[in-house]
């Protein structure tokens, strides 16, 4: 591995990358959201777009793909069918893909919308192919999330948890004569963070909370911070962090003082804040590789009233931390 791929952080800046010769990753999933940066952004100089959608997709996709149509170039377009079963089979088709892609090209990828364990695996795919270097993660800021409910504490995004386990690439080093510590990342899946903590039964429980320095995303803090009240009250052995959901050095350093403060035990981090958090997070375990992320997919998700977009974008570029 070079120097970027063994000690890296990510940059963030204002607005939408430019995607003229790039490589560009997007995921087609229920939310016309999935589609913002091709409409905020041409995207017919791609190089090559790649969309991923799961292929047993039970959502009506039609006016995605209608907007698609009319973004992209059908001579550059691919399109990858992700079967959430074999997370082994996934790994393979991404990385064959990236593989042969053009390596001195940079490389969009829109983390929007990706369920978090595809995007877990795409960030390792290009980690392994030492391509960090030229990727630019672009995320789209939501406007409201949980769109019917005006109460926050009414808001939901998905419940219940079909099954847990780990990630491909961020599987760890478990002692098995070592206790268990399971951090969390809270956000609006709070419910599925109390399931997934059920099943793991950890000695010890971290409920971390996000806080935020954009203002935007103000309005967000105060969900976190109830949803983590609620779950150190249900659990004994518990304890509470926060960080910064958009700022990797926070997530990181948070996971650190995880770490040190039960520096005997396994560590099992389960990233359910937003997808910018869950970026750091699968940053830290690539460059803690003994540290383990774990992942439940949904049962349900409020696809009808998920998230509203907005024409707000951040985008973050990899950069070595000891250049």
């Amino acid at each position: 591995m070079n120097q970027l791929q063994d000690n890296f952080d990510w940059s963030r800046n204002d607005g939408v990358p430019d995607l003229s010769n790039a490589i560009v990753i997007l995921w087609n999933g229920f939310e016309l959201r999935s589609t913002a940066l091709v409409r905020h952004a041409n995207a017919t100089g791609a190089n090559k777009v790649f969309i991923l959608k799961f292929s047993d997709s039970q959502f009506d996709l039609s006016e995605n793909d209608k907007c698609l149509e009319q973004q992209l170039d059908p001579r550059n377009t691919f399109r990858i069918d992700v079967d959430r079963g074999s997370q082994f089979r996934t790994y393979q088709t991404i990385r064959s893909q990236i593989a042969k892609s053009d390596p001195s090209l940079k490389i969009i990828f829109d983390i929007t919308c990706f369920p978090r364990d595809v995007l877990l695996l795409i960030l390792y795919v290009l980690w392994s192919l030492s391509r960090l270097d030229q990727v630019i993660c672009v995320y789209n800021v939501a406007q409201d999330y949980s769109t019917q409910q005006s109460e926050i504490s009414e808001k939901w995004l998905s419940k219940g948890v079909s099954s847990v386990s780990p990630v491909i690439g961020y599987r760890g080093v478990l002692r098995p004569d070592r206790p268990l510590q399971v951090v969390g990342l809270v956000g609006f899946d709070d419910q599925r963070v109390t399931q997934i903590a059920d099943i793991l039964s950890p000695s010890s429980l971290v409920f971390a909370h996000g806080d935020t320095h954009l203002k935007e995303r103000e309005w967000l803090v105060s969900q976190s911070k109830d949803a983590v009240s609620m779950l150190l009250n249900r659990f004994d052995e518990s304890r509470q962090e926060t960080f910064i959901c958009e700022d990797g050095q926070s997530v990181s350093a948070m996971l650190d003082r995880a770490r040190a403060a039960k520096p005997d035990y396994n560590l099992v981090v389960v990233p359910m804040n937003n997808k910018i958090s869950t970026l750091f997070a699968a940053t830290y375990c690539l460059k803690h590789r003994d540290v383990q992320i774990c992942y439940g997919g949904a049962l349900i998700y409020n696809h009808s009233h998920y998230s509203k977009e907005s024409d707000k974008f951040y985008h973050w570029t990899a950069f070595s931390e000891t250049a």
